[in-house]
């Protein structure tokens, strides 16, 4: 069981007063690889650990004597207290809560969780030196503002009984009653206090939902299984027998920007299928319904409807998205 104490004074912004063993606040100093240490055969495993698993870092707990003046490449090794299987690393900067087992390994390995995020509106970064406490009672710092005061804000963030995964810049994965949705663009560009109207993307999917409305009172409304996808630009690519063939398997991304731009431009662009019909049936009847009076006339149309001229006039562009695109 940890467990500790921590105050807030003046020395670097805060002071931390540590137990034998408990809970700290670290500085987070590195993150990403680092040049192996060949100094000593512990130090360079212990760089060689860090280098193997992305979300090691190495922080400073500020106040500790024993952090005080260690160079940032000798600092102990920090492991995350949350499952590989959720991947968030701190940025240099930031705060995180540190866990040491007692004064005699101080210099061994520690643990965190972490990054601390003051508010949802600092998702995006909250370092020590600004906001990161703003929400503990040792900071000084008076507390962000309440997102659910702000109007223009209204959606842009989870309710708190929802369950979600948030990135840290305007995409989620929000997960409601019978009901999960996959976002990006929630809020405006560089401006998350404002929930993005115009042009959102996602993927909703939703169960029990009512899908047709009762035609009278003895007809129950039928409901069903949704899922809809938005966006300004929607693309459904294959990676066998495509035609033309996208470059879909870029290691860092997937999807190129160049490439993206190429896919808009060259890829298919679907059928409406209802839009379809209309122009077959104009054909249909223009072709029915038309006479060649004299040889070398055009045919005109039997006494009624001139279904030619429509089928002749159809505006055939009418056919095609322009916004959903296959190959």
């Amino acid at each position: 069981m940890f467990n500790g104490k921590y105050t807030y004074g003046q020395k670097n912004a805060f002071d931390v007063a540590p137990n034998d063993s408990g809970i700290q606040i670290g500085v987070v100093k590195s993150v990403g690889r680092v040049s192996v240490n060949n100094s000593t055969e512990s130090q360079r495993s212990a760089d060689e650990r860090f280098n193997a698993d992305p979300t090691i870092i190495r922080c400073k707990v500020e106040g500790a004597s024993w952090d005080m003046d260690r160079a940032i490449d000798n600092l102990p090794n920090c492991f995350p207290l949350i499952p590989s299987h959720f991947h968030v690393v701190p940025k240099v900067g930031e705060a995180v809560f540190i866990f040491t087992f007692d004064d005699d390994t101080r210099y061994a390995d520690r643990f965190y969780i972490g990054p601390i995020i003051s508010s949802p509106l600092k998702l995006k970064e909250d370092t020590i030196d600004k906001t990161a406490l703003a929400s503990l009672s040792i900071s000084p710092t008076s507390p962000n503002v309440d997102v659910n005061t702000i109007k223009a804000a209204q959606g842009v963030f989870p309710n708190f009984q929802d369950i979600s995964l948030q990135g840290r810049d305007n995409s989620d994965i929000i997960f409601k009653d019978n009901q999960a949705i996959i976002r990006a663009g929630q809020h405006v560009l560089d401006n998350n206090k404002i929930f993005n109207k115009r042009n959102p993307t996602y993927i909703q999917l939703k169960f029990n939902a009512k899908i047709k409305e009762s035609e009278n009172r003895a007809t129950p409304p039928e409901y069903g299984s949704v899922a809809n996808v938005v966006a300004n630009k929607i693309n459904l690519l294959t990676h066998k027998e495509g035609s033309p063939r996208f470059t879909i398997t870029e290691q860092d991304g997937y999807i190129a920007e160049e490439e993206l731009i190429k896919i808009i431009e060259e890829a298919h662009p679907l059928v409406f299928g209802d839009t379809l019909l209309t122009y077959m049936k104009t054909l249909e009847k223009a072709f029915m319904n038309h006479v060649h009076r004299f040889p070398g006339l055009k045919p005109t149309a039997i006494n009624g409807e001139d279904f030619i001229k429509q089928y002749l006039e159809f505006p055939t562009e009418t056919i095609l998205s322009k916004n959903i695109k296959i190959n």
